[in-house]
């Protein structure tokens, strides 16, 4: 009985930490930056390398959501800086954000009185996740979603 259950349970495991047979989520890191400059402002990059078993005319990557920031994305070929979303079967893909923040400029006022406001609404999250992120993606037409339990934090980097 004791190693049927054990048995379940790894298997359990396996298909959790595989999640899916498209991609495996090789690594997942953030780091702080901070600016030499005050209107140069602060940061945090994140960073997901991807193993794909899929190509990108089946898989598409297009969200990130972290926190309650959102992040259009897009991929890369790990060593390589375009940002073009193609790949093959078997490539190490990068998904690379940086949350900036940088002092507010003043509000742009409109002639009735009252500050722009940006639309937030349609950047929530569309369903709620209890990890550090949650990436959207596309297989073959169909929209998906995965959860990033956490991100390993990395040494900040101070820029002069």
């Amino acid at each position: 009985m004791k190693l049927y259950l054990i048995l379940i349970l790894s298997m359990m495991s396996i298909s959790d930490t595989s999640c899916h047979k498209k991609f495996e989520i090789i690594s997942a890191t953030s780091k702080e930056w901070h600016g030499g400059r005050e209107e140069a402002g602060y940061g945090t990059y994140y960073e997901i390398n991807i193993l794909v078993k899929a190509n990108s005319d089946d898989l598409k990557f297009d969200k990130l959501w972290v926190g309650k920031n959102f992040f259009e994305v897009q991929t890369f070929q790990k060593g390589k800086k375009m940002r073009n979303n193609l790949f093959s079967k078997g490539d190490t893909v990068t998904i690379r954000v940086n949350k900036a923040t940088r002092p507010k400029p003043m509000p742009i006022i409109k002639k009735d009185g009252n500050e722009k406001i940006k639309n937030s609404e349609k950047n929530k999250p569309p369903k709620e996740y209890k990890g550090a992120a949650l990436l959207s993606y596309v297989y073959k037409g169909k929209r998906k979603y995965i959860e990033i339990k956490e991100f390993d934090k990395l040494e900040p980097v101070y820029y002069p």
